[in-house]
């Protein structure tokens, strides 16, 4: 290999570890192989410290972009190599973890994955049906959710959107109960009746109109102890409150 070309492999494959700050990615991108890498960090110290300093500046750069959806996030031209889908992983942890651009497991959310579980959301307003439309579970989007920002305001945005075609579509099927013939009703929120419908726009409504309480995460059932504990204290309360007004009026 002539100096000159070890010099432009050098440079791209120092480029693309400062854009995705994964080796392997970096190599395949700049068309070296990981022997030619490892030689280099072992008998370069410059090299070596060159990629040192590659990885620390995508950490910084794919750290920033946490509050957008990973495909954003990958920058220009990394969406996908080799026919593969790319995204970010390592921000949820710690600092000590290396944040890098990776390939996409099976089952795992990719931008492609995003964009169908938003359009079924947008469509039902419901998760777990969006879920199974993307093989993946509730579970996994609420965590997903947790861990990108901006993924959970496209998801707000799509519950918006399917809270007002479940609203529309209840209000098409009242219009069509009372006169089939002129309002035609439109099968936009896949197979649902009226009382799944509602439960959903009861769900939603603390997000979309700002009415009542958010849900709570789910709560064991208070066992028989429990439930006599909490009357117990109750009724001492209500004893105390008696007495204390029989000593005022005494």
């Amino acid at each position: 290999m002539t100096r000159k070309f070890s010099e432009a492999r050098r440079a791209a494959f120092l480029r693309a570890l400062a854009e995705t700050g994964n080796q392997g990615i970096a190599a395949e991108r700049a068309k070296v192989s990981r022997s030619w890498v490892q030689l280099h960090r072992a008998t370069d110290p410059d090299f070596r410290q060159a990629c040192l300093d590659a990885v620390a500046a995508a950490k910084v750069r794919l750290a920033k972009a946490a509050g957008r959806t990973p495909g954003w996030a990958t920058g220009a031209g990394w969406a996908t190599q080799g026919g593969e889908e790319l995204i970010v992983r390592g921000t949820r942890s710690g600092t000590g973890r290396r944040v890098q651009i990776g390939r996409a497991r099976l089952k795992q959310w990719t931008p492609r994955v995003e964009a169908r579980f938003l359009g079924r959301l947008a469509a039902c307003c419901n998760v777990k049906a969006a879920c199974a439309a993307v093989g993946l579970t509730p579970a996994s989007a609420y965590a997903h959710r947790q861990r990108w920002p901006r993924f959970a305001k496209a998801w707000d945005a799509a519950v918006r959107e399917g809270h007002m075609r479940v609203e529309a579509a209840l209000v098409a099927a009242a219009c069509a109960a009372l006169d089939p013939e002129e309002v035609p009703v439109e099968e936009t929120i896949g197979p649902m009746n009226v009382d799944q419908a509602i439960h959903l726009l009861h769900m939603h409504k603390n997000r979309v109109h700002n009415i009542g309480k958010a849900p709570g995460r789910w709560r064991r059932p208070r066992t028989l102890d429990e439930v006599r504990e909490s009357i117990l204290k109750k009724l001492e309360a209500v004893a105390s409150y008696h007495a204390l007004e029989g000593e005022e009026e005494g």
